[in-house]
């Protein structure tokens, strides 16, 4: 073997090790946990313009009357509202007009039970 074919090869040989070891340090994402299907509220929420909108995902009601805080991060904005009517599954409550600056395109946002 010439110095330039052993050269190669051991060339060749390191960039398989480091292949397969940086191959092996790749973590899977975490599988989102199974929810039951017997009625959970999940919120949401989206921002467009000076209006915040909260959403119910989930597949549950949620009652009226429930404390909701919100908040938009990117405008420094955020409360606790008191539902003023049910949330059915998919169905969505619009605060006008809260928000002190139109937020950036796909800012993120926070609804959750208070």
């Amino acid at each position: 073997m010439t110095n330039l074919t052993k050269t190669a090869a051991i060339a060749l040989a390191a960039l398989f090790v480091t292949t397969t070891f940086a191959t092996a340090a790749v973590v899977p994402p975490k599988p989102r946990p199974q929810r039951p299907h017997h009625g959970i509220s999940d919120l949401e929420c989206r921002m467009k313009g000076f209006d915040f909108w909260i959403i119910n995902f989930g597949t549950g009601n949620v009652d009226s009357g429930r404390q909701v805080a919100w908040s938009s991060p990117s405008t420094d904005d955020g409360g606790v509202i008191m539902l003023p009517k049910m949330l059915a599954p998919g169905e969505q409550i619009k605060l006008t007009d809260v928000l002190s600056d139109v937020p950036e395109r796909f800012a993120p946002c926070d609804a959750s039970f208070a």
